[in-house]
């Protein structure tokens, strides 16, 4: 909880990680319907939210509850048309049924809003007398969602997704399969922009090359360029970047590491040719 609070307290920072939008499904036997393309702006928040707060999918749990909702309308609130910015603020009106709205997109089985917890103060307020919640705009423009695959299965939907990096190697951050199901409430919806839910969105380990095997060498430890990234150096001198889970136990091990500490590392080159950690010794 502790951690949680900080981060949240860190406001709009929390939205470093954010997405383009940018959908590219791969379907050999499945056509994935039009209007599931919206779906990459809950997904994204989502996957950021668990990845940097690190927690799972728990919607009965009111803290992820909001802190989820805070990452998805602080945003991409200003999609819906019925959502306005304070003039000079940077905070978002957003009315209580569009709130649920966004709710209904992330939460397959939600039934209500939760009470605000106390990790939201600063960054969500509700006005009574607007009948409307106050919420810190975001930032996006550091990553990007990206789906990569689809499948229409018995209950629902589901989706390989990616997330990218926003820069021109678009190394890959973290992949996820992630449950639809046709949103319920659409129907009672005017102009919906989220025609499904999400039911289910975990994290799934690195997809390697089909012919990559492990390279295990010596190296010596740089430092980290961010929470999931480690720069080492290698036996030939190269300084190169090595993805690796943050919720893994590979990120204790390199949480524990100073720079200049020798290590020994197994790695596999992932099919967008990152170089992501299997083990550090």
């Amino acid at each position: 909880m502790k951690k949680l609070l900080a981060i949240i307290l860190a406001g709009t920072m929390l939205f470093g990680l954010a997405a383009c939008n940018k959908t590219e499904p791969t379907t050999d036997e499945n056509t994935m319907p039009e209007n599931m393309a919206s779906m990459t702006a809950p997904i994204d928040a989502l996957a950021r939210c668990m990845l940097e707060n690190g927690l799972e999918y728990d919607p009965e749990d009111p803290d992820f509850f909001w802190t989820a909702l805070y990452y998805f309308t602080g945003g991409y609130g200003l999609n819906h048309e019925l959502v306005t910015e304070k003039e000079g603020t940077y905070q978002l009106q957003i009315p209580t049924p569009v709130m649920q709205e966004h709710a209904t997109a992330l939460f397959a089985d939600y039934t209500g809003l939760f009470d605000l917890p106390s990790i939201m103060k600063g960054n969500i307020s509700y006005d009574s007398g607007w009948d409307a919640y106050s919420v810190s705009r975001g930032d996006i423009g550091l990553s990007q969602m990206q789906i990569i695959s689809y499948e229409k299965t018995e209950d629902g939907h589901l989706l390989r997704t990616h997330l990218l990096s926003a820069d021109s190697e678009e190394e890959l951050i973290q992949a996820y399969d992630v449950t639809l199901v046709d949103n319920a409430s659409v129907d009672g919806i005017e102009n919906p922009l989220y025609f499904y839910s999400v039911k289910d969105i975990v994290p799934v380990a690195a997809e390697t090359q089909p012919d990559s095997e492990a390279t295990v060498e010596t190296a010596i430890f740089n430092g980290l360029a961010d929470s999931h990234t480690a720069e080492l150096t290698l036996t030939d001198g190269s300084v190169q970047p090595f993805q690796f889970d943050p919720n893994s136990d590979i990120a204790k091990v390199i949480g524990s590491l100073v720079e200049g500490d020798g290590v020994t590392i197994g790695y596999v080159e992932q099919i967008n040719g990152s170089l992501m950690l299997i083990s550090v010794e």
